[in-house]
Parts: C-alpha cells; sequence; structure tokens
C-alpha cells in the first residue's frame, strides 16, 4: 500500500481537484452560450423583450454570450479555452503548492490579457461584420477601441502589425511557448520527409493486411524507436525528446525533482500551440494579403445594372394627386406624332467582358491597396454607359477616405473619371463608378415612347434620360415643383433643357401648359419663337426678362385671389370646378370681374370662368439675368418660388456659372430640385447639389439628379436631341395655329422696372427734389458733369447725387459716361444778366 500523504497536500489535492471540477464546469457553460450564440436572443446590446430564447445555455447563457460578444466579438469563442488551459497545467503539476501556482497564475493571465487584446484588434481590422451581424465590430467594442485608435497613429499596416506582436507576446506568455524548439522540430520534420516517405513505401507492400503494425519506426537504422511508445508523428517525437532536458533544467532551478508528467504535457501544448497558430493566421492570409486573395476571388458576383439597380421613376409619383383633372377631356388641339422625333438604332453590347471585369476588380483592389485602404470587390454592375464596383471596405475605413481618392484611381486605372457613391440605398457596400470604353447614346425618343411617359397623366412631365441601369428616367415638374440646371459649357446643358421642353410640347396642348423663354444668348431658345404655347416671344432683352416676372407674381397673385374665391386649394381643383360647371350647364362668372377698369359700364355681366393653364418659365442663361438686374430677379424669383405651386406657375432656371453670387442661398432655399451636369471642380458641385460628385462625370449628358427631399443625388444619362428634330417639332406645331401673345408681359414690365423690388428709383421722381435745379445750374455752368462735384456743392450724399446726374442724363442735360467714366455736358450754359 502507498503511503498515505499529509494533511497539508492530501488538502491541496482535494481543493486541486474540485477547483478542476469547477473550472471545467464553468468552461463547458461558457462554450454552450457562446457557440450556440444568436443576435435575436435576449442581451445588454438591445433592448426589447424576446420570449423565445435559442441559446443552449438558456436565458443566463443568452446574456452572457451577448456580454462577451458584445465587448470580445469573435475572440469570445476561444475565452473557454483560455479558461480551461490553465487549470489543466496547474493541475498536471502536482507538487507545486497553492502559493508558489500565483506567479504562473500572474504570468498566464497577463498573457491571456494581451493576447486577447490583439486578437480583438485583429479581428476588428480585417474582418466584416457584415456576415456576422454581431452587435458591433468582429472584434467587439475592445478591437473597435484599439483598431480606431491604432489606425489613426499607425495606419493600418502599422495597426496589423502592432496586433500580431500583441498576440504573439500573449500567446508566449500564456502557453510558455518554445519558438526555436518549435522551430527546430518543423525544421527536422521537413528534413526527414523523404526517409519517412521512403519507409512506409518498403513496409506498407509486405504487410497490406495489417496497416497497424506498418507505422512503427522499428525500420529506421539510424533512429530506433521504443517499442512501448504509441506510434507519434515524427515532429512529436522529436519534440518529446527535447522537452525533457528543457524540463528537467527548469526543474533544477526550482530545485524541483524531474516529473514524468512534463512528456504529456508538453505534447498538448504542442498540438494547441499548433492549432491556435493555424487560428491567428488565417485572418492575416486572408485580409491583410490582397493578391492572395484575389488569386480565388469565390464571393465576385457580376450582376447586370438592369437587375441590381432599382429604376429611378415612380408611376405613382408621375400621376401627381394634385394635378389629375378632367382637363384632359377638353383638346381642340392634337399632340404632334413622335414619329418627327430620331428613332434609336440598334444597340450592341459595348461593355466590358467577364475577363475584364475580373481584372478591373483585382486591380482596383490593388491600387487602394496601394493608398492605404483594404477592400475587397464583391459584386460588379456593368451598365450600358458606366460600370459600378460595388467594394466592401475593411472596419475602419471611411467612404470619404475612398472619395478622396477618385482622381488617383482614374489616373491609375487609365479612365477619364471615376466616381465614388459613397451611399447605396439598401446596400452597406460603397460604390465605385467607372465608365466604359464606349458608351450608347440615349435617344430622346427612346425616353418618350417608354412606358413610365406615355402613361403619366401629368401634363408637367418631363424626361431627362436614362439612369445608369438603361431605364428610362421620368420626373414631374408639378411635384419640383422648380428646377434648378447648372453645368459647364459643353456638358449637355442647352441639350437637357431642350430635351425638357420637348417633352411639353408632346405632352400638353396650349390650353393646358403655356410657356414663357427667356434666351440671353439668343440662340438657344430662340428656335422656339412662333409656338402656340408661347405667351410672349422669347425674351432676349434682360429688363424685359425682368418684366416677364413680375408679370408672373402678378399673375399669380391674381390666381391666388381667383382661388380663394372658389373655395379651392390649386388649380387643379379650379380646373375641375370650372368644367364641372361647363359640363352641368351653369358656367360660372368671374368673382373678380370690375366693369369699370375696362370701360365698361357699371351693369355690364362679368363673363364666364375658362380653365387655367399652367405656366412654365424657362431661363437658359441666369447668370447674365442677375449679371443685368441683380437684386430685383432674385426677389422676383424668390416670390415667385415660395408661392407660385398651387397656383401652376414653375420655374426652370438654367447657368454655367454655378457661383454663390448667381445661385444664391435664398434661390436654392426655394429651388430644392437640381440637376448638376459636368463642372470643373468640387467647389461648383457643392454649390449646386451640396455635395461633391459632379466634377467626376463624363460629359455629354451625364447628369447628376437630386429630387426635391432627400440628398442623395441620382446618376442620369441625359437624352440627346438634335436641331432637326427640335426644327421638325416646332414647324409641327405652327401649322396647328399661331401664337396667343400678351402685350402686357412685355409693356408693362417696362413700365414698372423701378417701381418695384425696393429700389429707390421709384420711391420718388428726382426732378421733383428741392436741390435739382441747382444742380443743374451748377453743372451748366461749371461744366463739369461729376458726381463728386454735384455733391460737395450741394454738401449731399453721394446716392442722391448719383440720381441727379443719372436724371440729368435721361433729360439730356448731360451725355452719357465715356470709357474713362466722364460726362459732357451738352446744355448751354446759363445766360448771364
Amino acid at each position: 500500500m502507498s503511503r498515505p500523504l499529509p494533511l497539508g497536500q492530501h488538502l491541496a489535492r482535494v481543493f486541486k481537484e474540485a477547483g478542476l471540477i469547477v473550472i471545467i464546469g464553468v468552461a463547458l457553460f461558457l462554450c454552450l452560450a457562446v457557440w450556440s450564440y444568436d443576435s435575436a436572443d435576449p442581451g445588454w446590446s438591445h433592448a426589447g423583450y424576446q420570449p423565445n430564447v435559442s441559446n443552449m445555455a438558456g436565458v443566463a447563457g443568452a446574456w452572457l454570450a451577448d456580454l462577451l460578444v458584445s465587448f470580445t466579438g469573435l475572440a469570445a469563442w476561444a475565452i473557454p479555452v483560455l479558461l480551461m488551459w490553465p487549470a489543466l497545467r496547474f493541475l498536471l503539476r502536482r507538487r507545486v503548492g497553492m502559493l508558489d501556482a500565483v506567479p504562473y497564475f500572474m504570468l498566464r493571465f497577463s498573457g491571456a490579457i494581451v493576447m486577447l487584446l490583439g486578437l480583438t484588434m485583429l479581428l476588428s481590422i480585417h474582418i466584416s461584420n457584415q456576415t456576422l451581424n454581431f452587435p458591433f465590430t468582429a472584434g467587439g467594442l475592445i478591437g473597435h477601441a484599439l483598431s480606431d485608435l491604432s489606425i489613426a497613429v499607425l495606419s493600418v499596416y502599422g495597426s496589423t502589425l502592432l496586433a500580431w506582436v500583441m498576440l504573439l507576446f500573449g500567446l508566449t506568455l500564456f502557453m510558455e511557448i518554445s519558438w526555436l524548439a518549435l522551430i527546430d522540430g518543423v525544421g527536422k520534420f521537413l528534413i526527414n520527409i523523404p526517409s519517412k516517405l521512403g519507409e512506409v513505401k518498403k513496409v506498407k507492400l509486405p504487410s497490406v493486411s495489417l496497416p497497424k503494425v506498418t507505422m512503427p519506426k522499428v525500420s529506421l537504422p539510424k533512429k530506433p524507436a521504443k517499442t512501448e511508445e504509441k506510434v507519434t508523428p515524427p515532429s512529436t517525437q522529436e519534440k518529446m525528446r527535447r522537452e525533457p532536458r528543457l524540463d528537467s533544467m527548469v526543474a533544477r532551478v526550482r530545485q524541483e525533482p524531474v516529473l514524468n508528467t512534463p512528456s504529456d504535457d508538453t505534447d498538448d501544448f504542442m498540438a494547441l500551440d499548433t492549432q491556435d497558430h493555424e487560428l491567428v493566421s488565417k485572418p492575416k492570409s486572408s485580409y491583410v494579403n490582397i493578391n492572395e486573395q484575389t488569386e480565388q476571388r469565390r464571393q465576385l458576383k457580376i450582376v447586370p445594372l438592369s437587375e441590381a439597380h432599382q429604376p429611378l421613376d415612380d408611376l405613382d409619383n408621375l400621376a401627381d394627386e394634385q394635378s389629375i383633372s378632367t382637363l384632359t377631356t377638353k383638346k381642340p388641339m392634337q399632340l404632334p406624332s413622335l414619329d418627327l422625333l430620331d428613332q434609336p438604332g440598334v444597340k450592341e453590347e459595348q461593355g466590358y467582358s467577364e475577363e475584364q471585369l475580373e481584372q478591373m476588380s483585382r486591380l482596383l483592389e490593388a491600387k487602394l491597396k496601394d493608398f492605404g485602404v483594404i477592400a475587397e470587390v464583391v459584386e460588379v454592375n456593368p451598365g450600358p454607359v458606366i460600370t459600378r464596383f460595388e467594394i466592401q471596405p475593411a472596419p475602419g475605413v471611411k467612404a470619404s477616405k475612398i472619395s478622396n481618392l477618385s482622381k488617383d484611381l482614374a489616373r491609375s486605372m487609365t479612365v477619364s473619371s471615376v466616381r465614388v457613391v459613397e451611399v447605396i440605398p439598401g446596400k452597406s457596400f460603397v460604390g465605385v463608378e467607372i465608365p466604359n470604353e464606349s458608351r450608347q447614346i440615349v435617344h430622346l425618343s427612346e425616353v418618350l415612347t417608354s412606358k413610365s411617359f406615355s402613361e403619366a397623366r401629368s401634363k408637367l412631365t418631363l424626361a431627362l434620360g436614362n439612369d445608369i441601369a438603361g431605364n428610362p428616367v421620368v420626373t414631374n415638374l408639378a411635384k419640383m415643383p422648380h428646377l434648378l440646371v447648372a453645368g459647364t459649357t459643353g456638358s449637355g446643358k442647352s441639350v437637357g433643357v431642350n430635351a425638357m421642353l420637348l417633352s411639353l410640347l408632346f405632352k400638353a396642348t396650349p390650353e393646358e401648359v403655356r410657356l414663357i423663354l427667356v434666351d440671353p444668348k439668343m440662340l438657344e431658345l430662340s428656335i422656339y419663337e412662333g409656338i402656340p404655347h408661347l405667351l410672349t416671344p422669347v425674351i432676349t432683352d434682360m429688363k424685359e426678362a425682368a418684366g416677364g416676372l413680375r408679370w408672373c407674381v402678378a399673375e399669380m397673385e391674381r390666381r391666388y385671389r381667383l382661388m380663394a374665391k372658389m373655395g379651392v386649394r390649386n388649380i387643379a381643383g379650379y380646373n375641375d370646378k370650372v368644367l364641372q360647371a361647363e359640363a352641368d350647364g351653369l358656367p360660372l362668372k368671374d368673382p373678380l370681374w370690375k366693369a369699370e377698369d375696362y370701360g365698361l359700364p357699371a351693369d355690364e355681366p362679368p363673363p364666364a370662368l375658362t380653365t387655367l393653364p399652367y405656366i412654365v418659365v424657362v431661363i437658359d442663361e441666369f447668370a447674365d439675368m442677375m449679371m443685368m438686374v441683380g437684386k430685383k430677379v432674385e426677389e422676383l424669383i424668390a416670390r415667385i418660388a415660395q408661392k407660385a405651386r398651387a397656383a401652376g406657375i414653375h420655374l426652370i432656371l438654367a447657368t454655367q456659372r454655378p457661383s454663390v453670387d448667381v445661385i444664391t442661398g435664398l434661390i436654392k432655399a426655394n429651388v430644392p430640385t437640381r440637376i448638376a451636369f459636368q463642372v470643373s471642380s468640387k467647389i461648383d458641385s457643392r454649390t449646386i447639389l451640396d455635395q461633391s460628385g459632379a466634377e467626376n462625370l463624363l460629359g455629354y449628358g451625364d447628369m447628376l439628379y437630386l429630387p426635391a427631399g432627400t440628398s442623395i443625388p441620382n446618376r442620369v444619362h441625359g437624352a440627346f436631341v438634335s436641331d432637326d428634330e427640335v426644327h421638325r417639332t416646332v414647324e409641327a406645331w405652327k401649322q396647328m395655329g399661331p401664337p396667343n401673345y400678351l402685350d402686357e408681359i412685355r409693356s408693362g414690365g417696362v413700365e414698372e422696372t423701378g417701381s418695384f423690388g425696393g429700389g429707390s428709383a421709384g420711391m420718388f421722381d428726382d426732378e421733383q427734389d428741392e436741390l435739382y435745379d441747382e444742380a443743374v445750374a451748377f453743372v451748366t455752368e461749371s461744366r463739369k458733369a461729376s458726381i463728386s462735384a454735384v455733391q460737395r456743392k450741394l454738401k449731399i450724399g453721394y446716392n442722391r447725387a448719383a440720381r441727379m446726374i443719372e436724371t440729368m442724363e435721361a433729360a439730356g442735360v448731360v451725355s452719357t459716361a465715356g470709357s474713362n467714366g466722364q460726362r459732357e455736358v451738352l446744355a448751354p450754359p446759363p445766360p448771364r444778366d
């Protein structure tokens, strides 16, 4: 019989074995809880009551697993192993007392903490959380915080290196790994592979029926193996030879006898070390080395944009519920046929092949990596004009960093421009749009013949072009309700305006829509001269343009008074009421009629009301009008934009100079819908869209369409309209009837130019100034037509003196200012007494 142990050693053994049972139970409970984790179970990271719990450890396991996964992410799966391994090592050291085990415990605990921190950093940097669906990141809150701090200081590569150093440092402390022994064992294993293979062949052939007898190393002449040993791999045998010597050295230092158990302990430790080394090495090869990852590329999908992109037009939105009326029942004119437009030819596939898309995907990942952005191309969407590459950036990479690399990516990939889409609705990817080698031309006829345009019931339907997937883009001007178009010269702005006007001409008759066209350049819109839709001839003088806007304000106020008398809220309700009364045989009378205003007797009956058409004001070069008239036009446009929607008056403003002095804040606030063609800089793009992106467009009709009420612009390839198509359409409308112009639009506006907009010129007549005669006498006598001279002589302000000089110019007393600013006195000097 064995000698009984002393009481102290006996109690120590009992405590060790009991602690082993507790620790194994806790570790198994953690395994059940963490390995059956479900994000839908109740937990700390989200609120809400969930009666059904799928966790194998119950409600407590669900809360515990959610806590561990929230803080450590995927590293939570290693926590049970980290908990069980020190217990096994402690129990294997049977003669180590409780107090002697404290240094080992501190060493392993510190190593486990450092290793866990490094592992969470690696997981947070290089593993996406999209498929995992964890509460935070793949590395949890701890990994997210450490990776963000490290990337900000050391970049992605430096942070990866730091995380690996922490992981291996902690692993060395935790498992007491001898890396030299590991390398030595691997080297010997690789050297002995040829001899081992030859031995296996020699022994295996004669003893096929006894496969278990062929494995022992009995035939090696140089390295005989012990017969009582178990059949183990060569690397394990080499390690078993070295470890007793190392453990004996450690035992001598501790003045303890050498135990028989370390050999088995070393086997377990080396096997687990190899598994952990493979576990932590896997993310590095999968996420850090993009070139190796792209060699396999199992997740790359090629989906055409026509399948992956949602169409921009919405038939429900095109049929504005406020603009649907029975006005369509009264059509004295027939709409022209769409055969007047050029028909599109047969389209051929002009995009990239699958091999080219694969190569471009790899090239894009490599170039992003060169600029310090780790990302993976997960889907490719080829389209008729551009191809979109959807990339998944690594955790911690901001979309703005990729956007700032657009020009560098264009240069690296040898294309004209690259546009980065930071937000793709419904997806968590970042889009990179690259132009195709040859783009398809979008003809207006294919948009106007589409189902979206033909079924739209609104008379203010505009055809813009096709989206990136080739679907027609049709919008409703009544819902905008005003539109701002901007782009540099040659970007397709004028063609886009022509496409909008032709959309109206092919959708509405003159009784339904009337136009006021302002063309400072006298070239773009003058082609529409003479069509019956015009309220006035095409305006080319900016003073007359201001008068036309002033007439629109007066018409807006008249319509509001009329609708208030009728008890309706908008022009659609007014037209419905008028037509319904005509259908019932009881036409409505004008409630605003005043016979004396027209020089008629007071008992003259008021005329019957007729339907009111929509009025669309198109200004081709808005910057020239702002330069000529200034603040007056800005205030008029602001008034129309603020109130004219219900009255059926809408604005389309176009300019090629998108600067803040042209597109002022007051105009932008009241014109929410914008279209940006290609511009030269990010500043111009921000002026139009309040964000960058328009500087990376392709030109020739490529635009960004920003609808009202959203901040995400949609890319649209504008429809092309030739001059011949416009001429044919205009001639067809001219043959249907002459225009019915309103003379008061121009005459009334010119007469009232100085009386609106807050200018001081309309407040009083300068000839009624009490000092005007004295000023004329001074100028004619001194022969000095200078504002400063009049100001000094009469001791008045500069503005008052300038008005007097301008009044003298209008009266013919002085001439206009010359190139040097000087004026000549034309009136003779006053007679002397």
